[in-house]
């Protein structure tokens, strides 16, 4: 979201050694759908940033010497925070959007697991 992905895995496949892990827990759009959808370009306004393509992770680990071993999809248990979140003290007028975008398979809240060769 805050920051260049090419210059961020360049960084992490320099400072892991051969045979290294990388993990992230990340939020991103989900670009088999095309472009953001309404709900994620909501949540880039609200946070005044850029959600990453999930294409775009995979891209710069390959093209920066991590292969991705395992990626679990954990938007599911997103949900449940997010209803509370909507119901709460804390709300901040967020929440439908990333409701909305998470039901509808539009963002997604990957594990990545990611290791140097």
């Amino acid at each position: 979201m805050y920051v260049d992905l090419s210059l961020l895995f360049a960084e992490y496949s320099r400072l892991l050694a051969h045979g290294g892990r990388y993990v992230t827990i990340t939020g991103c759009y989900n670009d088999t759908y095309g472009l953001p959808s309404r709900a994620v370009s909501q949540i880039n306004a609200h946070y005044i940033c850029d959600i990453h393509p999930r294409s775009t992770y995979f891209k710069e680990m390959a093209a920066n010497r991590l292969v991705p071993v395992s990626v679990v999809d954990l938007t599911a248990a997103t949900i449940p925070y997010w209803e509370l979140r909507a119901k709460s003290s804390v709300a901040t007028g967020i929440e439908e959007a990333f409701l909305t975008a998470y039901k509808n398979g539009s963002f997604q809240y990957l594990l990545i697991a990611a290791d140097r060769i």
